[in-house]
């Protein structure tokens, strides 16, 4: 066969993970404004699992795949910021990184520091952004806040968690298992709670003296987000940030003056890197991160890319602690 390799939904409609089909393609010259990456490794992140299921709408054939890292081998008629060999990752741009190939507008796409391999950038960057504009552009957090992290051993919370603690944060912890709580804790967790077991909300004012958190972060969404709500303190925030049980049930306004003027935002990382100079200044913050020794990639597994299903099992089993990418 020759041309390019790529996983897609090419069947009747969304469903489990068996309904994705690895198929090769030829692609075209890249356009104007455009590079094309050839990938090493993929991302894989829960929005592709609602994508696939086709809980955020779409139709088929339907590509999945937000972000990829690997090298440059062509570039459109107008591009001279890159050239090929450069090395690169992106994030947005359209779907599709689960190829071996793509065309990429040039405005996703960031030159990787010589210190960043793209097997690194591929487990880091787009969950990094998250964890970036969560701790740096929401709200400002103070040394000595206590912050819950609800799925610390998850794709962002691995981050998420040892950033909050560059800062000074007190960091409680939410897993879902027992094998998770060591995991969770050698992050840096001053606390660890699992969340199927116990009130994470109740471990919290057990912890803060009965005030409540500065700042919930929720990835969990529906299972979790009530008691979360109960978790924030007096002023504090509560970040809905994604819904890997379900969406969450609408929350009343009067629940939050009564437990004492709090604040609901429901934010996604896409509108945070909007503009390309916020893409910009957010991967160096995240480069950063990762030189310095913040946090570093964890990943729980590498997986092919033509069994792109067997990953997305993984991810939806939720045995998984850290990032999981696909090996191009």
């Amino acid at each position: 066969m020759s041309g390019d390799r790529a996983v897609i939904i090419e069947g009747s409609s969304f469903g489990p993970p068996e309904v994705l089909t690895a198929r090769w393609e030829d692609l075209p010259t890249p356009a104007a404004g455009e590079v094309r990456v050839r990938n090493e490794w993929a991302g894989v992140n829960f929005i592709d699992v609602l994508q696939r299921r086709g809980e955020l709408g779409g139709s088929v054939p339907y590509r999945l795949g937000l972000e990829g890292a690997g090298i440059v081998d062509a570039v459109g008629s107008d591009v001279s910021d890159f050239s090929p060999g450069d090395r690169v990752a992106y994030i947005g741009g359209g779907l599709g990184a689960y190829s071996s190939a793509r065309n990429v507008s040039v405005q996703r796409v960031i030159r990787l520091r010589s210190s960043v391999d793209t097997r690194t950038a591929a487990s880091v960057l787009f969950k990094g952004l998250t964890a970036d504009y969560l701790v740096h552009r929401l709200r400002k957090i103070e040394r000595g806040d206590v912050v819950v992290v609800q799925a610390a051993a998850g794709g962002v919370g691995t981050l998420l968690t040892p950033l909050l603690k560059s800062i000074g944060a007190r960091v409680v912890g939410t897993v879902g298992s027992d094998e998770k709580v060591k995991y969770a804790a050698d992050l840096g967790c001053d606390a660890v709670v699992n969340y199927r077991k116990e009130s994470v909300s109740g471990v919290v004012r057990d912890f803060t003296g009965g005030l409540g958190a500065n700042i919930v972060f929720d990835s969990i969404g529906r299972d979790t987000v009530q008691d979360s709500l109960k978790a924030v303190g007096r002023f504090g925030l509560l970040v809905s940030y994604g819904w890997a049980s379900g969406d969450c049930d609408p929350v009343a306004f009067g629940q939050l003056r009564e437990q004492g003027s709090i604040f609901v935002t429901r934010p996604t990382v896409s509108h945070y890197v909007e503009r390309r100079s916020d893409l910009e200044v957010g991967c160096e913050r995240v480069f950063d991160c990762l030189e310095e020794g913040v946090y570093k990639a964890q990943i729980d597994a590498e997986i092919p890319i033509v069994d792109a299903a067997s990953a997305h099992r993984r991810i939806e089993s939720r045995r998984s602690s850290g990032s999981i990418i696909l090996k191009v």
